[in-house]
């Protein structure tokens, strides 16, 4: 029986949890498929008030299917899936509800952008580095990911080690360069990934319609960018 790349499970409290349970959860276009699948259950369910976002044994992700990328057959598909997953980010990056990246093991690359696309960071601080190694692929970001990137991480030398140097960070490391919002013991980054969303909504959460309109405003620059592709390197 083959695993669903994405699912998602609505708890108590009126969280939920979407979970990566693909392995190294590779992401491609069935990946895609499935995590705006979850996306659309999230936003059709009014009692949910947040969301965890986690992966399974030792990687939270870990980037781009650069196997699938590099299939003969798979060559005119590239562009739209490249557009698609940019897509993808901007929608979590403004979804209408907190999201909390559970960085349960390593977290590479294009797996870090999706971590970065949250509002919140718990990460594994026994296993697992956060790492944006394109220049070690010799791979360049699209203006869009770019953009992104430079809205959610501190300008000067985390930017330099994290995209110039492409710098493997520990949980304790991110946390210390403003990545990541807490380093927790392997058994406790999604227990406390609940518990932070929790602290943050509070006993009437956050309205749908404000939240998307205030991420809207204070990530316009992001959005206003192109999700066009044309290359990696």
């Amino acid at each position: 029986m083959v695993t669903t790349a994405v699912t998602v499970s609505f708890l108590e409290q009126s969280i939920a949890v979407l979970r990566m349970q693909r392995g190294e959860n590779r992401i491609n276009p069935e990946f895609l498929r499935a995590y705006n699948g979850c996306l659309d259950k999230l936003e059709s369910a009014p009692g949910c008030k947040g969301v965890v976002t986690t992966g399974e044994g030792k990687f939270f992700s870990n980037g781009i299917d650069l196997d699938w990328m590099g299939k003969e057959e798979n060559a005119e598909k590239v562009p739209t899936f490249m557009e698609d997953f940019q897509k993808l980010l901007a929608r979590i990056l403004i979804f209408p509800l907190p999201t909390v990246a559970a960085i349960s093991g390593h977290c590479y690359a294009g797996g870090a952008v999706l971590a970065l696309a949250h509002d919140l960071r718990v990460m594994n601080s026994q296993r697992g580095w956060m790492c944006l190694n394109e220049i070690h692929r010799n791979l360049r970001f699209s203006p869009f990911l770019l953009s992104l990137l430079r809205m959610k991480m501190n300008p000067g030398q985390t930017l330099n080690r994290a995209l110039v140097l492409g710098q493997r960070f520990t949980a304790e490391e991110a946390v210390s360069a403003g990545l990541v919002d807490k380093s927790m013991p392997a058994v406790l980054v999604e227990q406390e990934s609940r518990r932070l969303l929790l602290s943050w909504l509070g006993k009437d959460g956050y309205s749908r319609e404000s939240l998307l309109n205030m991420k809207r405003d204070v990530y316009s620059d992001v959005l206003n960018t192109s999700t066009k592709f044309n290359s990696l390197v």
